[in-house]
């Protein structure tokens, strides 16, 4: 079972990069421990985005920055798969929980 706050900080990056995508296709996922259920007290929340088309150059910068002004306890890393080997992103795609398609 997930804590509250973990509940609540997965919800709040969830509509935080929800937000920063709105108006573009790309799917998003989360991925890594919090998505396979081994995450631990300190693990960070990853998310993977896979855009549809080419995304223009303050996107993902202004997410980042985003997500570290956020209230979150947990640190955020997002990943561009458009930007990592074929073996990881399958392991995204294959792992992750869609969050947006």
């Amino acid at each position: 079972m997930l804590s509250p706050v973990l509940t609540r900080d997965l919800e709040s990056v969830r509509q935080i990069v929800l937000d920063a995508l709105k108006g573009y296709r790309a799917n998003v996922w989360l991925f890594g421990s919090q998505a396979t259920g081994q995450a631990r007290r300190h693990s960070d929340i990853d998310v993977a985005i896979l855009p549809l088309e080419s995304l223009p150059e303050f996107v993902l910068p202004n997410l980042r920055e985003a997500l570290e002004e956020s209230n979150s306890i947990y640190d955020v890393d997002v990943v561009n798969l458009s930007d990592v080997d074929e073996k990881f992103r399958q392991r995204v795609l294959k792992e992750g929980i869609l969050w947006k398609e």
